[in-house]
């Protein structure tokens, strides 16, 4: 069942100059919402913008609902000044969510720049359901480390944890999925393919390439694509 209402701000994490963390009070979302699931979201008393703008899910915590937005224009610059008592107005949650994988699997989660937050809500959801940390695995990709959003969480996690960024900044330099590459192969080589799952949301071309690699292994795919309808 979607929700459809205003919404308050709780608080607001600048985490960069181009990126930031909303957190706000809807217990009608975080009861309902599942990994993999999104929100829309649209400012309060603003003619910006006719259409919501959707925005995956980071963190569910007690009635409060987190996402991570990268600024990518007028919009999401309004509401990088948004402040705790503001409103905003929601929908959600929308979207299909992920299967969770069964406590056999070894998890491997691919992250391309803001495709981290909806994967870090899988992982602490796979934690919680038991599995053991030193079988989930996630790979994240950026430009650079300025563009590496809310990674911390991740390292919190105590699971197995690769970085990748194009400049070499930090992490690995070059693509995430050329680590990926030669962890499929490895797996191809010494395990069966079946006992392992594959998550990943990023960039279309990124996708691609993962989908490519992890062929014949169970594989989800979540787009990052902006839509003006999430009703369907």
């Amino acid at each position: 069942m979607k929700f459809s209402s205003l919404v308050t701000v709780v608080n607001i994490i600048h985490l960069s100059k181009t990126a930031f963390t909303l957190q706000m009070n809807c217990p009608q979302i975080t009861s309902r919402a599942k990994p993999g699931q999104f929100i829309q979201l649209k400012l309060y008393h603003s003619n910006l913008s006719l259409w919501p703008r959707p925005f995956s899910i980071h963190r569910i915590k007690d009635e409060v609902v987190t996402i991570t937005v990268k600024k990518c224009g007028k919009v999401t610059d309004e509401m990088a000044k948004l402040k705790p008592g503001d409103s905003l107005h929601i929908t959600g949650p929308l979207g299909n969510s992920f299967k969770l994988p069964s406590r056999n699997k070894s998890i491997y989660l691919v992250a391309g720049g803001v495709g981290l937050p909806p994967l870090h809500l899988l992982c602490e959801s796979v934690l919680k359901d038991g599995h053991s940390p030193d079988k989930i695995h996630f790979y994240s990709g950026a430009r650079s480390a300025d563009e590496l959003f809310a990674d911390e969480g991740i390292k919190a996690l105590g699971i197995n944890y690769t970085v990748a960024t194009d400049d070499g900044s930090t992490g690995i330099k070059g693509f995430i999925t050329e680590p990926l590459e030669l962890e499929m192969a490895k797996i191809r080589a010494g395990e069966k393919p079946e006992n392992v799952v594959v998550y990943s949301c990023g960039p279309l071309m990124m996708l691609r390439k993962v989908a490519e690699i992890c062929d014949g292994f169970e594989c989800y795919i979540s787009f990052e694509q902006l839509m003006p309808c999430g009703w369907g």
